[in-house]
């Protein structure tokens, strides 16, 4: 998927409902109040060489930063925010989703607050996890940052 193709999944991230309940989408999964998309997925990253891991990553984030400058020209500058210090608190607080879900994955990501359509915006890349594939992942939610 190109970056045409990245805006156009923005555009429906923002205009659909969300679900009364958690599941699956067509453009990834969703819950009352969110729907996140992967935009990019990796493929055998599972078990590949920590180079080419890295190589991917690197490229995931060069995606991530074009995607985001074309967002900055509709919603102004992010915000650039660490999930990390919401990941902690997930341990001995109640962190709404999609932000709980999200900060498993993603370690810093890029968000912006599309008053138009009453929804914030998340950019980032899911790469934490060094037993699973790197994913540009792009989420719409009406729930406030924690």
């Amino acid at each position: 998927m190109g970056i045409e193709k990245y805006l156009v999944v923005t555009d429906l991230l923002c205009s659909r409902e969300f679900p009364a309940e958690d599941g699956r989408s067509d453009l990834g999964i969703a819950g009352p109040g969110y729907r996140t998309a992967a935009l990019a997925t990796s493929h055998g990253l599972r078990v590949a060489d920590a180079a080419i891991r890295r190589q991917t990553q690197e490229r995931f984030r060069e995606d991530m930063e074009a995607l985001a400058a074309l967002l900055a020209e509709r919603w102004g500058e992010p915000s650039h925010i660490g999930l990390q210090t919401i990941l902690l608190r997930t341990a001995s607080e109640e962190i709404p989703e999609p932000w709980a879900f999200l900060s498993h994955l993603v370690a810093d990501a890029y968000v912006w607050q599309a008053r138009e359509h009453g929804r914030w915006i998340v950019l980032g890349v899911a790469d934490r996890d060094l037993a699973d594939e790197i994913r540009l992942l792009l989420t719409a939610t009406e729930t406030d940052p924690p």
